[in-house]
């Protein structure tokens, strides 16, 4: 008695797993034709993720992803993708000359927490006259979009009365701009 499948049982086999092989060939071409615009552009995404990732030490810049369709043309703009602890971050190019020269500017920036919690802790606490906690979350680092906002709550440490406090990214090297909504 044989233990193996005759010729016939082997051929039905690999009709039935052809399918499913086929799907998962497909899925493998794709997936490495969406990784890669050309060495060109990989060569892009590596120099930004060193470059841009030393502006913003002591925290990662996560692998860069730019857009395989970039026109690499002098004044052309466009948007790459990255993070940094594990939130969406962008960087814009600016391509200078045929070369393919070009300069990025950072559209986010890392906040680091417990800095900009002591920050706006001493900040508040001499505009309102008493002692403040501030707490603007939970995470080692917010990362937001420069020119947006986002609240942190301040609380009086000789009492626990609470007031929203809204701040403002300015820039790409950090400032903020503040308000007390209420106290």
């Amino acid at each position: 008695m044989s233990t193996q499948p005759n010729l016939g049982d082997q051929k039905l086999m690999l009709q039935q797993r052809a399918p499913r092989l086929i799907s998962a060939f497909v899925a493998i071409v794709a997936l490495a034709s969406a990784c890669g615009g050309g060495e060109d552009q990989t060569q892009l995404e590596r120099e930004l993720q060193d470059k841009a990732g030393s502006d913003i030490l002591p925290v990662e810049l996560g692998l860069v992803d730019c857009p395989e369709d970039i026109v690499t043309t002098p004044e052309s703009v466009f948007i790459c993708a990255s993070e940094v602890a594990g939130q969406y971050y962008e960087l814009q190019v600016r391509i200078l000359d045929a070369q393919g020269q070009y300069n990025y500017a950072h559209k986010h920036h890392p906040l680091q927490l417990v800095n900009t919690e002591a920050i706006l802790a001493t900040e508040v606490t001499y505009e309102v006259g008493f002692d403040v906690m501030i707490d603007c979350g939970d995470d080692e680092y917010l990362v937001a979009p420069i020119g947006s906002s986002f609240n942190c709550v301040a609380t009086r440490v000789d009492g626990g009365a609470q007031a929203t406090i809204e701040v403002r990214l300015e820039d790409a090297a950090g400032r903020l701009h503040w308000k007390l909504v209420r106290f």
